[in-house]
């Protein structure tokens, strides 16, 4: 057997063949599968950035109403460029970048869906964007959003992701104004103010000492440079956003006017989250690493505590306008300083926070609304002055009236063909008017003339720069008399002027003008003004820096003024003797009493007898 040659041959059970066979057939489906899924997944892959149906219907219904509401600003591809944008300050929104200001995200980041939705809802104070939340039901304004965010180029949204830097802290829900704020004060996020919650929109409510501490704050880290010396925004004259339009800094002293500040002007916290967020695409940086949550929250209460506090009305977020002036009668000779006490007068509603007892005899600081002229010539869609303060006295012994006429302007023109102005209009001839008749609110008409008197003036050594001048500027004032009988009959008077100029100055971003004029004149076309009845009034203003001139120039509608009449001398004798007599009659009473009493006692009288 040895070196025989041995073919061995082994055969495979029949078992084991069939095992091998369904073993192949096994790999070669689960490779099938395999592939299966490789082309079932590379046109998922393609599609995975489609819209699903849902996300693609609300982009339909977001775009349906971004083409009918707000194209005309923010232009067909989101770029800040529609039809109106030229005539807005500041501009709309350039969301092709996606640099939103209001936020609660870092500096350079997208915000959350909520701050979107709630400026969508809430309008921005103090630009053009209005609140659409009356306007636009809950589905429109989220779809809206939706779409918006989809203009946005080469930014990713990732609002979903819990590591969004979400600096003011806590969480937030679609049906808040403001996030739930943590217990963290350290820098990062901003966390709970160190003091109790506030009273009501109007009370202070904050202690003196955070006020005070972010006084400090504000000197030290030098936000006058920008915001000025009492927080008007006249610290910068040459400031421009990341596009190299013009801006300016915020007027603190016009809370109603902050960015996401609808509804809840005297809110710190919209201050607090500014100096948290900073504002992209201007020059407000953020300070979370500089100031901690506590000093943020200090910062705020003394930003807070400049603002007046006014009716704020609903509607339109501005002050409710005072449309009577009361004109305070003086006893004896008005003092013509504007810094005397007897003129000092806070710029809140007496209404609304109580005056001292040195301010309650004061003339009332009113609040005046101001429009852009939009009737006539070279319009204004966008007038620098948005209110004016009016305070006013007058003396019998005078025989004269004075007004005292403020505003907040930044800067002043430094060009002498373009001056700064104010004027006040009175219709020429009271007698003319019948009931609620006025003349023509702009320069009055053919029939109905008005007089107009106005002050031009420039800042004597005046310097645009960002150092507080505490003094302030002095102003050379030219004042005119005019008649007009509509925009095409403005004529110097003939008569020989009456109206002066008595005192005024610009100080940290405020003019005050004070004007004197007889109650009575000799001119034709002199408005003569009676105490006691109601007069018909209304104001003008020019900005210099901004060119406006002739009928270019901030307006306000008619308002109404009344020369309070003198106290009657009987108001300072007769309290006395009535309270006198009401004093006898209770000692009448109470000796009447007790003489009654002890007749009963000694048996004097019965007790159905009267005493006689």
């Amino acid at each position: 057997m040895v070196g025989n040659n041995l073919n061995l041959t082994v055969t495979k059970p029949k078992h084991m063949e069939m095992t091998m066979t369904k073993n192949n057939n096994y790999i070669k489906r689960l490779i099938l599968s395999f592939l299966a899924l490789a082309l079932i997944a590379v046109p998922g892959a393609a599609l995975a950035g489609m819209p699903d149906p849902i996300k693609k219907d609300m982009l339909e219904k977001g775009k349906k109403v971004y083409f009918k509401r707000c194209v005309w600003c923010h232009g067909v591809e989101g770029g800040g460029d529609g039809p109106s944008a030229d005539r807005l300050f500041t501009r709309p929104r350039n969301f092709i970048q996606g640099t939103f200001k209001i936020r609660w995200t870092d500096s350079g980041e997208l915000p959350l869906d909520i701050n979107l939705i709630n400026t969508v809802k809430n309008g921005l104070t103090g630009s053009a964007m209005p609140a659409w939340g009356e306007f636009l039901a809950e589905d429109e304004i989220l779809s809206v959003v939706q779409f918006v965010k989809s203009l946005v180029q080469d930014r990713e949204w990732d609002d979903e992701d819990e590591e969004v830097n979400n600096v003011i802290g806590g969480s937030a829900t679609s049906g808040s104004s403001r996030p739930a704020i943590g217990a963290d004060i350290g820098k990062g996020p901003l966390g709970d103010p160190p003091w109790s919650k506030t009273a009501g929109p109007y009370h202070l409510g904050i202690p003196q000492e955070h006020v005070d501490a972010g006084k400090e704050l504000f000197m030290k880290n030098k936000c006058w440079e920008c915001h000025g010396g009492e927080g008007r925004g006249d610290g910068n004259p040459t400031m421009k956003d990341d596009w190299g339009f013009p801006i300016v800094a915020a007027n603190w002293q016009q809370c109603w006017n902050h960015r996401g500040s609808r509804r809840e002007p005297y809110d710190p916290f919209v201050i607090a989250r500014t100096i948290s967020t900073g504002l992209n695409g201007t020059p407000m940086p953020n300070f979370r690493e500089q100031l901690t949550g506590t000093e943020r929250w200090q910062v705020a209460a003394f930003v807070n505590s400049l603002c007046p506090r006014k009716n704020i009305d609903k509607l339109t977020n501005k002050p409710v306008p005072d449309f009577l002036i009361q004109s305070v009668y003086t006893e004896g000779i008005v003092v013509p300083k504007i810094d005397d006490p007897s003129w000092a007068s806070p710029d809140t509603d007496y209404r609304i926070v109580d005056l001292s007892e040195e301010q309650a005899e004061n003339p009332k600081k009113h609040y005046i609304a101001m429009a852009g002229q939009i009737t006539r010539g070279k319009r204004n869609f966008d007038p620098k002055a948005d209110n004016l303060y009016v305070s006013s006295r007058w003396s019998a012994e005078e025989q004269a009236v004075y007004y005292l006429v403020e505003y907040d302007t930044r800067f002043m023109s430094q060009d002498p063909e373009f001056p700064d102005a104010v004027a006040i209009q009175w219709p020429a001839k009271l007698q003319d008017l019948f009931g609620a008749e006025k003349p023509y609110f702009i320069y009055g008409d053919s029939k109905k003339p008005v007089d107009v008197w106005k002050a031009s003036f420039m800042a004597k050594d005046y310097n645009a720069t960002n150092a507080p001048n505490e003094k302030g500027y002095q102003l050379d004032v030219n004042v005119k008399e005019y008649v007009a009988n509509g925009f095409d009959a403005v004529a110097d008077k003939e008569s020989e002027g009456k109206v002066e100029i008595v005192d005024s100055i610009f100080h940290q971003g405020r003019v005050k003008v004070m004007f004197k004029r007889a109650l009575t004149t000799e001119g034709e076309f002199d408005v003569q003004i009676p105490s006691e009845q109601f007069i018909p009034v209304s104001f003008f203003q020019w900005s210099g820096r901004d060119k406006e001139h002739d009928e270019h120039m901030a307006i306000s509608t008619w308002y109404y003024t009344i020369l309070k009449p003198a106290l009657p001398a009987s108001l300072y004798y007769m309290p006395p003797i009535i309270a006198a007599i009401f004093v006898c009659f209770q000692g009448w009473l109470v000796w009447m009493t007790k003489r009654t009493r002890k007749m009963y006692d000694e048996g004097k009288m019965r007790r159905d007898e009267l005493p006689k």
